[in-house]
């Protein structure tokens, strides 16, 4: 508990000043202030890093020795060439026929010898599979190769101990919920552009609307302009083919392509009393109809298209 300078009448640890020194020897607060808890007859020291990376460690300096990619750049250093290939030199330095970055032993380009150094930093039960920062600064403390984070990253990003007990940030997954469909026909309609077709009779894009009832579908020829339809457009190959054929629909299910969330089409669905359903794209488990339709158009040019497209 805090007391102010008026209430704090008798000095305490928490407001005890930095100028006050306690100069008798015979004070307890002067015997007792550090205490030593751990004493050096309670204690076994031992040099783990050296009995934990031993082997590999030798294994570095013979590889280090006798690379031949090791040997190119010592004589690179040696021609004091800034740069062999894509590494920099600036900061490597030879002694005793081994190769050094800064103070850091060289681990040549060999793949085995890199995932066991990283399986000694990572896997040990010390460590006891610590993150990817944390296991780079480990391994930088005594050694270095090129793409040596890229290396990293790709073995915790595979090590199975790590992945299956690595804790979930995602909100629980519910299980997928198929869209209703209507039970009228045309009321329940997909809608999908197929584009970046080869231009055929002034067209470009095909226009797929289905019937999710009936699967009935209507194949529409258009135009597209760098790789977009406008929303006046659409609403007209909407009105044309499907609001004079069969009638006004209740519900549209399309991807979020740009005609399909701007605010002018939400408006004028939002007159018409049409509710819109968006997925995203490539999403099988809602539009599913409509993306097989896609598949069986473009299969079915396939058959009197040429390789190159140009017929």
């Amino acid at each position: 508990m805090y007391w102010s300078d008026k209430q704090n009448i008798k000095i305490d640890a928490l407001t005890r000043q930095a100028d006050v020194v306690l100069r008798d020897s015979e004070d307890e607060r002067v015997r007792y202030q550090w205490i030593t808890i751990l004493t050096f007859d309670r204690m076994k020291i031992a040099d783990l890093e050296k009995n934990i990376s031993e082997s590999i460690y030798k294994q570095i300096l013979e590889t280090n020795e006798i690379d031949e990619n090791c040997t190119l750049l010592r004589e690179a250093i040696a021609r004091d060439e800034t740069q062999y290939k894509d590494i920099k030199l600036k900061n490597c330095w030879t002694q005793n026929e081994i190769l050094y970055h800064d103070s850091q032993l060289w681990v040549s380009f060999n793949e085995l010898l890199q995932m066991n150094l990283i399986r000694e930093m990572h896997d040990q039960s010390l460590v006891d599979h610590s993150d990817i920062l944390r296991t780079v600064k480990v391994i930088k403390r005594n050694y270095y190769w090129s793409f040596m984070r890229k290396t990293i990253d790709w073995y915790i990003w595979n090590c199975y101990i790590c992945q299956r007990s690595k804790t979930s940030r995602d909100k629980s997954n519910d299980l997928l919920q198929s869209s209703s469909i209507f039970k009228q026909r045309w009321q329940d309609i997909a809608m999908n552009f197929i584009i970046n077709l080869s231009d055929s009779s002034e067209y470009n894009a095909i226009l797929t609307i289905i019937c999710r009832l009936s699967k009935k579908r209507h194949y529409i020829s258009c135009i597209t302009d760098d790789e977009d339809i406008t929303v006046e457009k659409t609403a007209e190959m909407l009105i044309q083919w499907v609001y004079w054929t069969h009638d006004l629909s209740s519900f549209i299910v399309s991807d979020r392509d740009s005609q399909f969330i701007s605010i002018l089409w939400k408006f004028l669905c939002k007159r018409l009393s049409i509710f819109l359903r968006l997925f995203i794209i490539y999403h099988f488990q809602i539009n599913d109809q409509s993306e097989r339709v896609n598949q069986n158009v473009e299969r079915y040019f396939r058959f009197f298209c040429s390789y190159m497209q140009n017929d």
